[in-house]
């Protein structure tokens, strides 16, 4: 005798878009539900109110984007004020060359670039706040430390030790974001700590043009206490970070009962996106190391590091030495071009969720982007040349931020994403050091040409992968319509017949 299953399912009525009918489907053994009725089975079972589910994310924001975003932007202050110091006295205190300065820049990414596979892996196994508020407490120790470097050497030292705490925790933060946020949310959430970074380029450029007004207060340079306070700051961050991040992500103390369960349902609602297994799988990693989107991701990712590295790091290095402005110059008129790259990243973003598409939106900024480095390259005008800086910014953190974000919402399960986000980072941060090297000398025709070609080199490989997305979700398509064979034996995560990449 069968054995069976009776079930009710709540369907829309042609009569009215308001009113739905309970109708009770028996599941016997022998028997299947058709797929349209299969499928309103499984969306009842894992049904969330909208409005519930809105309060839930909106909670969730409240509670941890300020905080994390708070602490990508310390993390982004301490990496480039660098750039700040050596442009308000650093260079002449130290007596810097500028093959010095640029092993300088470099030298940070030996160590920063090791440190994020292994945070991606990790971050399951640790408590997240004891490993986050720990990596954040030690760089802000050694930031702190960094305004009594007394020679290059000294510089080098702080800065190999800076990478070390600092490389873990952006890819740690954004898989963080993958684990409670579904793909259709993170890209605002993601541009939120991007905007955070963009903003800390414009903070830096104010608090240096403030302190150089201290100078040789307390017996130490304006630069020195660049860092000793930026140092000050975080290491008190680090304690917010450690007392207001959950040690569990599943029992939230934050949460009632309430919005736990609703938490749990989105957790099954992921679940082809997650993993139905949290233990570590060296099967997903392979299968990360094999699929194509990872190579595309971490190339296109190299090429949009290129010149968010390049521009941030050098802004204010191309406004005094290659435009000719003072320091003081230098550093407050970088300011409003970081408040308009926070901005564009941020309406990007929005943009981006709402059509629910990755490529083609940071595809079109880059053409601005590339217009910008055409003009600073062939206009002699300095007045021009610092507008070309604002056209840079469209593709400064749009690309960067949209192109992570593309990543994490086509590779599943949880693994297969941990380790394909780890290689992103590690190899595409791997531009950190590069651009140290291609921008060596005033005016810097070199690395602005050397970004020009890694916006070019991105849009033709943006390019190429929505073609190839498109193709693969038809061929699902087909194959699911019967229409044309299945070759694999098996599909798991994002290769499933009914995960639909997202362009």
């Amino acid at each position: 005798m069968a054995i069976g299953l009776v079930k009710t399912v709540q369907m829309e009525t042609t009569h009215s878009v308001a009113t739905k009918d309970p109708i009770k489907v028996s599941i016997h053994d022998d028997a299947e539900l058709s797929e349209e009725l299969a499928e309103h089975v499984i969306e009842e079972e894992y049904y969330i109110d909208p409005q519930d589910e809105s309060a839930l994310t909106r909670k969730l924001d409240t509670r941890l984007l300020p905080m994390l975003a708070f602490m990508y932007f310390l993390s982004a202050l301490d990496r480039s004020n660098i750039g700040n110091a050596y442009t308000s006295g650093m260079k002449e205190d130290l007596r810097l060359t500028s093959h010095q300065y640029s092993n300088a820049v470099s030298v940070f990414y030996s160590t920063y670039l090791a440190a994020e596979l292994p945070a991606v892996w990790l971050l399951k196994i640790a408590k997240p706040r004891y490993y986050m508020s720990i990596l954040v407490f030690c760089w802000s120790v050694i930031t702190l430390s960094s305004g009594f470097v007394k020679s290059y050497h000294s510089l080098l030292a702080t800065r190999i030790l800076l990478g070390t705490f600092e490389g873990g925790f952006f890819p740690a933060m954004t898989l963080l974001i993958t684990m409670m946020y579904k793909p259709k949310e993170q890209a605002k959430r993601i541009a939120f700590f991007f905007g955070s970074s963009a903003l800390s380029g414009a903070f830096g450029g104010l608090i240096a043009t403030g302190l150089a007004s201290v100078n040789n207060a307390g017996g130490l340079e304006g630069w020195r206490w660049l860092y000793i306070i930026e140092g000050l700051i975080s290491v008190c961050a680090s304690f917010w970070l450690f007392f207001g991040l959950p040690d569990n992500l599943d029992k939230m103390k934050f949460l009632n009962e309430r919005e736990l369960s609703l938490m749990q349902i989105r957790e099954k609602q992921r679940i082809q996106y997650m993993g139905a297994d949290p233990a570590f799988s060296w099967g997903q990693v392979w299968l990360a190391f094999k699929d194509f989107k990872t190579y595309f991701a971490f190339v296109i990712q190299f090429c949009q590091d290129i010149i968010l590295y390049g521009f941030s790091t050098f802004l204010t290095a191309i406004l005094k030495l290659g435009l000719g402005y003072s320091s003081r110059e230098a550093q407050y008129m970088s300011v409003p071009v970081y408040i308009l790259a926070a901005i564009v990243f941020m309406v990007s973003a929005y943009v981006s969720d709402r059509l629910q598409v990755r490529g083609p939106v940071f595809f079109c900024y880059n053409i601005l982007g590339a217009t910008g480095y055409i003009i600073l390259l062939a206009v002699d005008n300095n007045a021009v040349k610092y507008f070309a800086c604002y056209l840079i910014t469209f593709s400064l953190y749009t690309g960067t931020g949209l192109n992570i974000t593309w990543l994490t919402n086509n590779v599943a399960p949880h693994y297969k994403r941990a380790t394909a986000l780890g290689l992103n980072q590690t190899l595409g941060n791997l531009s950190g050091a590069i651009v140290g090297q291609v921008y060596t000398k005033s005016p810097y025709v070199f690395g602005n040409s050397f970004s020009l070609g890694c916006i070019v080199l991105s849009n033709i490989l943006t390019a190429v992968q929505i073609a190839w997305l498109v193709k693969l979700n038809k061929d699902k398509a087909a194959i699911l319509a019967g229409t044309k064979k299945d070759t694999k034996k098996e599909r798991i995560g994002d290769e499933a017949l009914d995960f639909k990449y997202c362009l």
